[in-house]
């Protein structure tokens, strides 16, 4: 598995051709294309390679940055980075100005975003964002210059700075100057720089800080919403699981706050830990499954000893149990980094405690050794029913973590 990250940065020019803005674009890989099915999660990552792999001010220095940002984002049900990180909103052209998508956009421009319409074809659908953005950004190539000089007399009376992209020759570059464009982009400027970056091993960790914490006596859920919330993909890989067919709820839950009430504890500990896992390893998801049916047994069986209180425990075990494969390091060497209790750590690799010992009757059971696979008043016949019910449940959350 790769652990690098990558994003996209193309140049904006001024007038005088000189680099007035960077647009930073997400990418899944070294090639300068990508296909994006769901713009919300791509700028989530995109956020969190920007912010904590590569360094906003290591892609950008003291320019500013425009990045897409979907619906979601912009009425406030994913987090966007401070306006004091000189972050120009892109407001993508499939989003429709209704009343929520408009008062969100003021209330943004009070905190001090600069907001600029993607792609404008002058569809009247998309009128009521002309008094409100600070920029519009045209596509040369889409429009073509004879209607573009024809139509930007009525833009200029917003007030917004006219971007022109898709400038892909000289002769469509000292076009657009004449007809009184303020920025610039395209290939004939420069294409797309691919840069890159390591993930950090600091995002992993903080998940694992994050899943202690639930499992601290007295937990105080306001502090725990206030830490989901400040993880953009974790928040938006919870938002999108309780509003998923799995719940079927009428309406759309919107909120950390509602989905830490709608959720509970418990499942909330389940979901903290799949991601985690998940950040492990991207490209190990048969494993990964693997390591999801270990804990969502061990998590059952809790329930049929009676340690309903450590549940989440019992599952954190079975999940860690395949640690060592989902990063291709000894288990021992694995654990050594993350926060996680001795009793934890003592089960996982000596197989000690009450922890150990439901671990290694897991073990067994989904290896294959179901002479060994007895505890207490657990039995195969049980153990099988068990199984048979957490192996769905465990392709549900492979999928939740993806």
């Amino acid at each position: 598995m790769s652990d690098l990250v990558y994003v996209a940065r193309q140049s904006i020019y001024d007038r005088d051709f000189n680099v007035s803005a960077y647009e930073l674009l997400y990418r899944s890989g070294n090639v300068n294309s990508v296909e994006v099915d769901d713009h919300g999660l791509a700028t989530a990552e995109l956020l969190g390679n920007v912010f904590t792999s590569i360094g906003f001010e290591d892609l950008v220095g003291d320019k500013p940055a425009f990045i897409n940002m979907p619906r979601e984002f912009l009425v406030g049900r994913y987090p966007i980075p401070e306006s004091h990180c000189n972050i120009v909103i892109e407001i993508l052209e499939h989003v429709e100005p209704d009343e929520q998508v408009i008062d969100a956009l003021l209330a943004l421009k009070k905190r001090g975003y600069t907001l600029a319409l993607d792609d404008y074809i002058f569809d009247p659908i998309h009128e009521p964002f002309l008094g409100i953005v600070d920029i519009i950004k045209l596509d040369v190539a889409d429009i073509g210059l004879d209607q573009l000089s024809t139509k930007l007399p009525e833009l200029k009376q917003y007030g917004a700075r006219l971007l022109a992209e898709k400038v892909e020759i000289e002769e469509e570059a000292q076009q657009c100057l004449a007809l009184g464009f303020d920025l610039f982009q395209g290939y004939y400027f420069e294409r797309p720089k691919i840069v890159s970056g390591r993930k950090i091993s600091g995002n992993q960790i903080a998940i694992v800080e994050l899943a202690n914490k639930i499992h601290q006596a007295n937990v105080d859920v306001s502090k725990l919403t206030e830490l989901i919330s400040h993880d953009v993909a974790l928040s938006y890989k919870l938002l999108r699981y309780v509003n998923s067919a799995m719940y079927g709820f009428e309406r759309e839950i919107t909120s950390i706050d509602e989905t830490v009430f709608t959720l509970g504890l418990d499942t909330l500990v389940r979901l903290v830990h799949v991601v985690m896992a998940g950040s492990f390893s991207e490209d190990s998801a048969h494993v990964l499954e693997s390591a999801l049916v270990r804990a969502l047994m061990c998590e059952s069986l809790a329930l049929e000893l009676g340690k309903e209180s450590d549940r989440g425990t019992y599952f954190m075990v079975g999940l860690f149990s395949l640690l060592d494969a989902l990063l291709g390091v000894p288990l021992d060497e694995a654990l050594a980094e993350l926060p996680i209790s001795d009793d934890v750590k003592q089960a996982l690799l000596q197989g000690a405690g009450e922890l150990g010992k439901v671990l290694s009757m897991v073990v067994d059971y989904c290896e294959g050794n179901l002479a060994d696979a007895m505890i207490g008043s657990v039995d195969s016949k049980k153990l099988m029913e068990l199984y048979l019910n957490v192996v769905p449940m465990a392709r549900q959350y492979v999928q939740f973590s993806s």
